[in-house]
């Protein structure tokens, strides 16, 4: 049996310089904290070669998808990431994430990327039009082509070098490897090249038309453009098969003799967000054969004269309100492209991952036990789905302006193998309903989450920090109003994160959440209330209800299903129970009907269904999405086993208590504190209240719910006493922060704990041993 040490340490003298209880001259009250959440959400934004200009080019890139801008003298056009699918029947969520379209040659040089386009520029330079080519991925400038049409014609024309596609063009300029080509459209005929630079490090292709092939002159101009794979034995495009294999792409449709060879089309205006990859009209173009629709007019007159013009407001222009799909470059690339199946870290037998579906062998690094999974968790030392540096996520911003401290705003993840464009479902979908409805116009920010496959550890997990850091570089958000939700195994990752860092969101929302990871919902229900579970390797300390106690300053609403038979209630109604029992803040609510059925519980779009109104649910508990105070009680469970330092995700402090540390790392430690500096005394804790209600919805009009909750009351004010208690279990050492917990150095410090520990008092020279 453990005896709890009790000690108290006080200095009858302060120490020079030391602050009197109360003081709080460098923290103001509520205000966030500069260092709140992981070392990643500060981090400065990384060097990012694919963004970067040389030579001749000096416009910044837009950085939202399928955007063109006239800037520094040049025509922009940004496209987007992974959407290098090429020709086949568009499918939703789940068939898409099994059933590709075209597929990459298995060799890893490709990595199952190398045609992904991601900007196109072009500028009138000297005697001619310099053209510049940016890819995702870049091993081997030998493997990729690109042709640009220039010009236009009465009917479209056959696009050179095999590649069994039309469009209009008067001159056709294709760039392989460090080798340009020339044809004009209505001959076939080539009518000269020359030399290509290429930028391996940066993966851009430089390329100079003379006007003796195209003259411009201060004309508009049609432009189009589409990348594919080449053929270097044939000295033409690489065109599929049916079958993918180490040399050739797969995915040709049955009966097609001649499919196109086309990866990725550029200058795809109007394509709709609800695609996965916002490549659906792309499919049905390539599959066709014919890409006429896509295509720019750039006003070669605009260009000379070097006017800026971003064209907000226009279809092809870069929009500053709505939906905005970003790309942003990531601190962490270990492979380039898409995961190879040879990458460190796989998934086991058994795992359904977002590339592959159901995974029929071990990977690389994976635990030689099946597991029966959706996704595996990827840590530190693992190849994620969607390797690449640059990285994309999907922005909403209300058309009412903001606040002068910014717009709250919900960073939304994902659940298995989904895209934030599954949420785009109309007017009432998630993104305009916190835009519209909440008490204060709400942004959204949903993420990618480098495959949604990955359960938000490593570089999944810091890919959510990067998209929140990079929204607030460029767009007008509130820190203080930042609140973290999601759904299904991205429920998960937003109940981790948030119990992780609890001082980085305001408030939280697990819509349909599971408690272990990796899972097998359905399954796991039953097979983890065994003595010995036999179907899912879980990952060591991924149960998250024991971490719940970090939330006490955290507000929550849960969304369950009665008869849900995918995450079945008993896994959600764990925490429920832990909620009722303990001192949250929180609403749980439990769906009855379809609107309990996890596809249709948070409106993803599952073929083109949606229950839709119950986001007003939501949007009266989100207020103004506030966070709590500075709290005079602070509770955190630390749990070194989630911790990614590689990644930046180390869970080691919350609000005004940093680097705490546990004396067994194989095991949780329990740090409550309470500072008698903010004169606040305990909130009231009352009992849960429980209430029934229903909404009604697009597809069916009533959806009855369960509501049970708790709200806080405000703390009692107490006279302020230069004293802070602490209560550890399992901590070896921790910090305080006097000034954030409106203390001064010479604070009296009463600590309870099962063991030795040392507090350190940050800026007062003051470091106490206790136990």
């Amino acid at each position: 049996m453990i005896v709890p040490v009790v000690a108290v340490a006080l200095l009858a003298v302060p120490l020079a310089g030391s602050a009197t209880a109360g003081d709080s001259d460098d923290s103001e009250e509520g205000a966030w904290q500069e260092d709140a959440g992981p070392s990643i959400l500060h981090d400065e934004p990384p060097r990012a070669p694919q963004l970067e200009n040389t030579g001749i080019w000096r416009a910044e890139p837009t950085q939202v998808c399928m955007s063109s801008a006239y800037r520094a003298g040049e025509f922009l056009y940004q496209g987007c990431l992974w959407d290098d699918h090429g020709g086949g029947t568009y499918m939703d969520w789940p068939a898409e994430t099994a059933l590709d379209a075209y597929t990459y040659p298995t060799d890893d040089a490709y990595r199952r990327n190398a045609a992904d386009l991601v900007e196109l520029r072009a500028q009138p330079h000297g005697d001619g039009t310099a053209f510049r080519i940016t890819y995702n991925t870049m091993t081997d400038p030998d493997l990729v082509a690109t042709t640009i049409a220039l010009g236009d014609s009465d009917e479209p024309v056959d696009a050179p070098h095999g590649a069994n596609t039309v469009l209009p063009a008067e001159s056709f300029v294709t760039v392989h490897g460090s080798r340009a080509r020339f044809v004009d459209a209505a001959t076939g005929e080539e009518v000269g090249g020359g030399a290509a630079t290429v930028d391996l490090e940066r993966r851009q292709v430089e390329v100079h038309v003379p006007n003796s092939v195209f003259d411009p002159g201060d004309e508009t101009v049609r432009i189009a453009a589409a990348s594919g794979l080449w053929d270097t034995g044939n000295d033409q495009y690489l065109v599929p098969r049916q079958v993918a294999d180490e040399d050739h792409p797969g995915g040709a449709q049955l009966g097609d003799p001649a499919p196109s060879a086309f990866f990725d089309v550029a200058f795809r205006y109007d394509e709709p967000l609800d695609a996965p990859w916002r490549d659906r009209q792309q499919k049905e173009a390539i599959a066709d054969g014919d890409i006429s629709d896509f295509f720019a007019e750039v006003d070669f007159a605009k260009l000379r004269r070097q006017v800026e013009d971003d064209m907000t407001g226009q279809r092809e222009g870069v929009p500053d309100t709505g939906y905005i799909h970003r790309i942003y470059p990531s601190h962490f690339e270990n492979e380039q492209g898409r995961r190879m199946p040879g990458d460190a870290g796989g998934p086991p037998a058994g795992a359904f991952t977002q590339q592959d579906g159901l995974n029929l062998n071990s990977s690389e690094g994976s635990s030689e036990r099946p597991s029966g999974q959706f996704g595996w968790v990827c840590r530190d030392d693992c190849v994620p789905s969607l390797a690449g540096q640059l990285q994309r996520y999907l922005i909403h911003i209300p058309e009412e302006g903001a606040s002068g401290g910014g717009y709250a705003s919900l960073t939304w993840l994902p659940g298995f193998a989904q895209t934030p464009g599954e949420w785009v479902t109309g007017e009432n979908d998630l993104y305009q309903s916190l835009a519209r409805d909440a008490e204060t116009p709400t942004a959204v920010v949903a993420v990618d989450g480098r495959g949604s496959d990955n359960w938000f550890y490593g570089r999944s997990g810091a890919s959510v920090f990067e998209a929140i850091a990079d929204a607030r570089r460029h767009y007008p958000l509130d820190p203080d109003r930042s609140m973290l939700g999601g759904f299904s195994s991205g429920a998960y990752g937003a109940n981790k994160l948030s119990l992780q860092f609890p001082d980085a969101f305001s408030k939280a929302f697990i819509c349909d959440g599971l408690d272990r990871a990796p899972s097998f919902p359905g399954v796991n229900a039953v097979a983890d209330t065994l003595p010995v579970d036999t179907v899912t390797e879980h990952e060591a300390g991924s149960k998250l209800t024991p971490l719940l106690p970090s939330r006490h300053n955290q507000p929550v609403m849960e969304w369950a299903g009665a008869n849900d038979d995918f995450i079945p209630y008993n896994i959600t109604r764990e925490r429920a129970e832990a909620y009722a029992a303990g001192d949250y803040d929180y609403e749980f609510i439990t769906w009855a009907g379809v609107a309990s059925e996890h596809a249709f519980m948070c409106e993803a779009a599952v073929q083109g269904i949606s229950v839709g109104g119950t986001w007003d649910v939501l949007t009266d508990w989100v207020g103004d999405g506030a966070r709590v105070d500075d709290p005079a009680r602070v509770t955190y469970v630390r749990n070194p086993l989630m911790d990614d330092p590689q990644s930046g995700l180390v869970g080691d402090r919350a609000y005004w208590l940093p680097d705490i540390d546990t004396r067994q790392d194989d095991e949780l430690g329990t740090v409550e504190a309470f500072s008698r500096g903010f004169g606040a005394g305990e909130r009231a804790v009352g009992g849960k209240q429980t209430e029934l209600h229903s909404v009604s919805g697009n597809t069916v009009p009533v959806n009855p719910y369960l509501r049970e909750f708790r709200h806080l009351p405000d703390p009692p004010e107490e006279p302020r006493e230069n004293r802070i208690e602490i209560n550890v279990t399992n901590i070896g050492s921790l910090a305080v922060d006097p000034a954030q917990a409106q203390v001064g150095c010479d604070t009296e410090l009463d600590v309870t704990t099962d063991g030795p520990v040392e507090v350190t008092l940050l800026g007062c020279d003051r470091i106490e041993q206790f136990g």
